[in-house]
Formats: C-alpha cells, sequence, structure tokens
C-alpha cells in the first residue's frame, strides 16, 4: 500500500511570511535580475497592467504584449532548453526550461490559453498566489506582471495575511 504522505504540513503564519516576502521581492529590480530575468528595458517592477489582458484568448496577442512591454529579450531567453545534469535524463526529465513571467489575474477570460504554449510564462489567479509560483526552485524575485484587479484584490481583501 503506498501509505506516505507527500503534503508537507506548513504553519499558517510561516506560509503567509513566506508569500508577503516573494511578493516583495518582485518589485525589487536587482533580485529580479539576479535571478536571471532580462529586464533592462522595464522602467519600475513590478508590472501593472489593465484588466483587459485577462481577455486576450490568442497566443500571438500575448507574445505581442509582451514584446511592447519590453520583454523581448525575456521571451528569448526562455525559449532556451538545455539537457539536465545527472541520471534524471533516464528518468524521463531529460531537459529543463527556464522560468519566464508570471501573470497574476482575477479572473481567467481566456488569457489561460493563451499563455499555455509560451514556454515559461504562468498564469496564476490572485486566490491561487503561492510561493512555488513567485519563487520557483526556492529563488525569490520572478518577473510578476499584475492586473490592477488583482493588486486591488490583494490590498481590499488583506490575502495571505498582509
Amino acid at each position: 500500500k503506498v501509505e506516505k504522505v507527500w503534503e508537507e504540513r506548513i504553519n499558517s503564519k510561516e506560509r503567509r511570511k513566506a508569500i508577503r516576502r516573494a511578493i516583495a521581492a518582485t518589485s525589487l529590480k536587482d533580485v529580479v535580475e539576479s535571478r536571471g530575468h532580462r529586464i533592462k528595458k522595464l522602467k519600475q517592477l513590478p508590472v501593472i497592467v489593465v484588466d483587459k489582458l485577462e481577455g486576450i484568448h490568442k497566443t500571438k496577442k500575448l507574445k505581442e504584449f509582451l514584446i511592447k512591454l519590453g520583454l523581448d529579450e525575456e521571451l528569448e531567453r526562455i525559449k532556451q532548453k538545455k539537457v539536465r545534469a545527472g541520471k534524471g535524463k533516464r528518468r524521463g526529465r531529460k531537459y529543463r526550461r527556464r522560468v519566464g513571467p508570471l501573470i497574476v489575474i482575477t479572473e481567467d477570460k481566456g488569457i489561460g490559453k493563451a499563455a499555455r504554449n509560451l514556454p515559461g510564462v504562468d498564469v496564476c489567479r490572485v486566490e491561487n498566489l503561492n510561493v512555488e509560483y513567485l519563487a520557483p526552485g526556492a529563488m525569490p524575485g520572478r518577473l510578476t506582471i499584475f492586473t490592477l484587479g488583482a493588486i486591488k484584490k490583494l490590498e481590499e481583501n488583506k490575502l495571505f495575511g498582509g
């Protein structure tokens, strides 16, 4: 029988603190750059956009939007994949992909499907935001694009105990 419990229980106060720190790290330009993101063309962090972004249905339009934001170098960076070192190659984990921008939204009106075909780009609803999305590989400072609605929801509802 498989009886091993795979989830690890974390104290809620500790989890909320980790999420708040990871959100704060998304606004520090030097931390985001040290994580490997190419953001020289961006003027400020985190990137905040209008709620119309949630309604993009096509991958091509989302890619054009990201290029207009100045993330063309970032899109080139996340295209690369490399062969993993070690025995993971033989165990079905041959390639490693780079992690790209995270898009935080309030409601998915089609952007989830649009971002599916862009490697490294993740879409997350603000209620489901967690440390795995904000700091993949336990490295804080992921490039994050928030919609205005998501920022308001973070402030209003005091999500994550903040």
